[in-house]
């Protein structure tokens, strides 16, 4: 039986029942090593952590998680040989050997002509790494829901190559992944100057190899010592590796070489890797053995924080309605935000007339957006419950006729997708129910959608009077 094959099924079933920061921490983090048959039919899955309290975490009978890793190996079993296996879980702690930063100044001088033709070569062709100066941990303006990837963040910066390797930074456009992955480059930097720190974008990597193949087997041989000899290697934007599979298998190479010297990597996506057509799974399986962290909008107190700490940057005055309004508007992303604000600073600067709200929402006009109305789970709760004719209490209660339990559902659908509180939060909302009960009620809702029109546009006039 193969250790990676069974650990990857066991994983995927353990990820149904277990927290993303859970399943993150305790189990994705580690790596399988072997499995051993035992003289009473059953099997052991080894397994390796580089973190001691995690490898705790599994220790003896009482173990969290050995019950559930147990069920899901009879399951995993079952699914690949067509016989459930009584299979038990060893994990034992390996002590990471960090990445060492400090170099002396024998280490940073070249001692061979070959490094020195390899480094001249590479540095006719090879795309510099540039970092933004301005990408720092204390310019990042954390909301509760990306505190996790920003903390995450820090710690690979205070210990690169031991825990969370690679760390992959997922999410939509313009929601400060680069500024995150970028801040971990700078801290790196501040600390061990002569640390070989490089950034690029997945296109300077394919742009890279691909003139280094047009060169030679010399200009190949100097792309491969430039990015395999770093100790921080920070690519933004994986997704585009998707079906480039020569470009792949090189990036799997240099992911494995600088892997292996302990050095570290940083990844950013649109997306988790498992979710990227095209991208094979031996990369798929590399990018998901670290820790990956996902990035979303940020909620309306971390829009007017992060418009506040801008000004205060720039030495500016402008007024809190003025930045209220603007955060208010622009909902979508970061770089929608500070463009925003950029346009409000051109007018303060260039212009005689003072900034004030009306100013404000005549920039906003010009770039198509529009103050919306804060939605929150009570507001849809007040409009659910009307548009059907029960009550508020009724959505709250425990009452179980079809004529509650639909609004109610409904509720908790538009609730999951209109405002930025979790599962839980929304449970409590409703009268203190529990987050599965929340997602159940959205899964169904989301199914039904597309099979019952009746359904589908009671569930956009709703949407349509919360909007308006």
């Amino acid at each position: 039986m193969d250790p990676i094959q069974l650990w990857n099924a066991i994983k995927e079933d353990l990820r149904k029942t277990t927290s993303e920061f859970s399943f993150a921490t305790f189990i994705d983090s580690l790596t399988p090593v072997a499995v051993v048959e035992n003289e009473n039919n059953t099997v052991t899955l080894q397994l390796t952590s580089n973190h001691e309290d995690v490898a705790n975490e599994w220790q003896g009978d009482t173990s969290s998680y050995r019950e559930s890793f147990i069920q899901s190996a009879m399951m995993a079993t079952m699914s690949l040989n067509g016989q459930p296996t009584f299979v038990l879980p060893s994990v034992t702690y390996i002590e990471p050997q960090p990445t060492q930063l400090n170099f002396s100044s024998e280490q940073a001088t070249t001692t061979s002509n070959e490094t020195d033709d390899a480094s001249a070569l590479a540095s006719n062709f090879i795309t510099k790494a540039t970092l933004n100066p301005e990408f720092r941990f204390d310019t990042f303006v954390s909301s509760d829901e990306n505190r996790e990837a920003y903390s995450v963040a820090q710690a690979v910066a205070d210990n690169p190559g031991t825990q969370w390797n690679p760390l992959l930074i997922y999410g939509g456009v313009g929601l400060g992944k680069t500024h995150l992955m970028q801040s971990i480059g700078n801290a790196v930097l501040e600390r061990s100057p002569e640390a070989k720190v490089k950034f690029i974008t997945t296109e300077d990597f394919i742009n890279d190899f691909t003139e280094a193949l047009r060169r030679g087997p010399k200009a190949t041989e100097a792309f491969k010592r430039e990015y395999r000899s770093t100790d921080l290697l920070m690519v933004d934007d994986v997704q585009f590796l998707a079906g480039k599979e020569k470009i792949q298998e090189e990036f799997f190479n240099t992911f494995n070489a600088i892997t292996r010297e302990n050095n570290q990597i940083v990844l950013t996506s649109d997306k988790l890797p498992k979710e990227i057509p095209g991208l094979e799974m031996r990369l798929v399986t590399r990018f998901g053995q670290g820790y990956s962290a996902n990035i979303t909008k940020p909620d309306l107190p971390t829009r007017v924080a992060i418009l506040r700490n801008k000004s205060e940057q720039e030495n500016l005055n402008i007024p809190n309605d003025v930045i209220d309004e603007i955060a208010a508007a622009v909902d979508t992303n970061v770089r929608d935000l500070e463009g925003v604000f950029n346009q409000v600073v051109g007018k303060m600067r260039f212009s005689k007339a003072p900034i004030t709200v009306e100013t404000a929402r005549a920039i906003l006009e010009t770039m198509s957006f529009k103050r919306q109305r804060a939605i929150t789970v009570p507001i849809i709760q007040d409009t659910v419950a009307t548009y059907f004719d029960v009550t508020v209490s009724d959505l709250n209660g425990k009452k179980r006729n079809k004529e509650i339990v639909v609004p109610r559902q409904i509720a908790m659908y538009l609730a999951r997708e209109l405002t930025q509180d979790s599962l839980p939060q929304i449970g409590r909302t409703f009268g203190g129910k529990d987050h599965t009960t929340v997602m159940h009620s959205t899964e169904k809702i989301e199914k039904q959608i597309a099979e019952d029109e009746q359904l589908q546009r009671q569930v956009g006039e709703i949407r349509e009077k919360l909007r308006n």
